[in-house]
């Protein structure tokens, strides 16, 4: 990638594809891309990676596309493992009571009977840690104009 100012101090660079947003779609987007050796640059407008979870669980079959990437073992070692659901409401008592449980999954042919749970961070650590293994990094915080 190549970059240079223009004359009002922008920073313009010349690549093949400017993934705009560095959540977890423009990550998973930047990583295909970077495996696949497309000349990528990341840019987001927030001055940093997002700290701690809006979007913390993994599906099934998620899994199995990250696995194909080659991100899901570190996935699977830093993430929990959520195989049940469990449903409170308030009891006659003024306290909480169990009403019910059920699977988590339901994907009988996923190669994981399980979601897994990590806060969207740490999930989007996994993906710029990749990305950094092959010279990608995010620029922050910028907005394309």
């Amino acid at each position: 990638m190549s970059h240079s100012a223009s004359f009002d101090g922008v920073k313009e660079s010349r690549v093949d594809v400017l993934i705009i947003g560095a959540g977890p779609a423009g990550l998973m987007c930047a990583n295909g891309l970077a495996r696949a050796g497309v000349n990528v640059r990341i840019v987001d407008k927030r001055p940093e990676a997002i700290p701690a979870g809006q979007a913390d669980g993994i599906q099934p079959r998620t899994i199995e596309v990250l696995q194909s990437y080659g991100l899901a073992d570190r996935l699977l070692k830093e993430g929990n493992q959520m195989h049940m659901t469990a449903f409170y409401n308030p009891s006659p008592s003024g306290g909480i009571e169990r009403t019910g449980r059920a699977a988590d999954v339901t994907a009988p042919t996923a190669r994981y009977p399980f979601e897994v749970t990590l806060h969207q961070g740490a999930i989007e650590r996994i993906f710029l840690d990749f990305l950094a293994e092959h010279g990608v990094s995010v620029d922050r915080p910028v907005q394309p104009i």
